[in-house]
């Protein structure tokens, strides 16, 4: 099988070059350290034990908080790798003093993938949530080197794309040897995908834990209300968290029609991809007499867009009234609800959240959250908040007591840490 991966490598590559070339070009920072996309990262000169951990983006990044916040207390090396522009920069912005090397994770083919491990050569290998890269697996494999699949998930696409190609999906498993999933329905659909049931874990979702450790220094080191200006300090902020394509245009219009009613009502739009702001920012200028950007801050505007990455948690904290973007249709999947959860925010979303379905029914069951069918049913949720601050609040306050009650993964994920490395 590793020997059709690598003969089918390069010309899949070449097909899905151009997609991926655009996606470099709006987002950028990809020329920065490109040859570490070849192997060449940079040399672990340290004689301690090392682990490697691999974290695609962002999300995944700040999930490891709390984790490589504990590690650095051990006498071990941490190698994290990132695949996309916007993880390594976070992860150099968040975790420069915890961990020893921040690079990007090498191309998946055997050469590269060979000369990476020679550069770093771990004692462990970490990956996060649904990574199943077949060379860096095997070379594993062949080191005798075990892999730690943490905060597993399979989603709903995951999960019917490995059905149809069961052979593949053991394979790759095969390699892997303890996963600890984020919840029991991940569990499940990976032990009906062929990995063993004695080898996989239900510890709970690792985000929930990085959001708690996140929240004094949120609450000490954050933007302030005052930083947006004096109409803000007491003002009720609507804030749509990671939003797509066609959500903001639904807040905005939601934004004007509550803001009759109630005027000293604001909004935040933190896109869930920054390059998209340039295309918010000409529906900003059709719709709103007055708007700001994060990175060009104007004080008491009605609306601000966080242009930024990285900072949707400190906006989170301002916020009165949550919206989850990814959930109205044509968009699905959702994105995660967590940090607001942790931050005692109400949360509303509609019906796409595939990707946290067993959160969701979890923070829905506990009353913390609230499932919309339709944009029309999303409006008449936040309208009802806004006028009703205090259902509001008791919301927020469900939603933070879930948070405790799924807490203390990082010590249960530790504890497999300290049997492998």
């Amino acid at each position: 099988m590793i020997w059709i991966y690598r003969v089918c490598f390069w010309p899949i590559f070449f097909c899905l070059l151009p997609y991926y070339l655009l996606r470099m070009f709006r987002r950028g920072g990809y020329g920065t350290c490109w040859w570490h996309r070849l192997g060449f990262v940079p040399k672990n000169t340290t004689r301690m034990s090392t682990i490697w951990v691999q974290a695609v983006s962002v999300g995944e990044i700040e999930a490891l908080f709390s984790l490589l916040t504990e590690l650095k207390h051990r006498n071990i090396c941490i190698y994290l790798t990132t695949t996309t522009s916007t993880g390594l920069q976070i992860a150099r912005k968040r975790y420069a003093t915890l961990v020893q090397y921040i690079a990007y994770f090498p191309l998946d083919f055997w050469l590269f993938n060979r000369i990476a491990w020679r550069r770093i050569h771990p004692v462990l290998a970490i990956l996060m949530e649904s990574e199943l890269w077949p060379e860096h697996l095997h070379t594993a494999h062949k080191k005798n080197v075990k892999v730690l699949l943490i905060n597993g998930r399979c989603s709903d696409r995951s999960f019917n794309y490995y059905k149809k190609i069961p052979r593949i999906s053991r394979w790759l498993l095969r390699y892997v040897s303890t996963i600890l999933a984020a919840s029991s329905q991940d569990r499940q659909r990976l032990i009906t995908l062929g990995f063993p049931n004695d080898k996989i874990v239900d510890v709970g979702n690792l985000k929930v834990d990085a959001a708690i450790a996140r929240l004094n220094t949120v609450d000490k080191n954050g933007i302030q209300r005052e930083q947006l200006g004096m109409q803000w300090t007491h003002a009720r902020i609507l804030l749509g968290a990671s939003t797509w394509p066609d959500e903001e245009k639904f807040l905005i219009a939601l934004f004007l029609a509550a803001k009759e009613r109630c005027p000293s009502l604001k909004l935040i739009l933190v896109p869930r991809h920054v390059e998209r702001a340039y295309e918010i920012v000409h529906l900003l200028k059709h719709y709103i007499s007055t708007y700001t950007l994060r990175s060009q801050l104007k004080k008491d505007a009605d609306v601000c867009l966080v242009d930024t990455t990285g900072e949707l948690n400190q906006f989170i904290h301002l916020a009165d009234f949550v919206f989850i973007g990814k959930s109205l249709p044509p968009n699905r999947g959702g994105q995660t609800p967590i940090e607001a959860a942790v931050a005692g925010k109400p949360i509303v979303y509609g019906p796409n959240m595939q990707n946290f379905r067993a959160i969701c029914q979890s923070l829905e069951q506990a009353e913390g959250a609230v499932r919309c069918s339709t944009e029309i049913e999303v409006q008449q949720c936040l309208l009802h908040w806004i006028h009703q601050p205090h259902a509001a609040y008791i919301f927020g306050k469900r939603a933070q007591a879930w948070t405790q009650c799924h807490c203390g993964v990082t010590q249960r994920i530790l504890k497999y840490i300290n049997l492998y490395a």
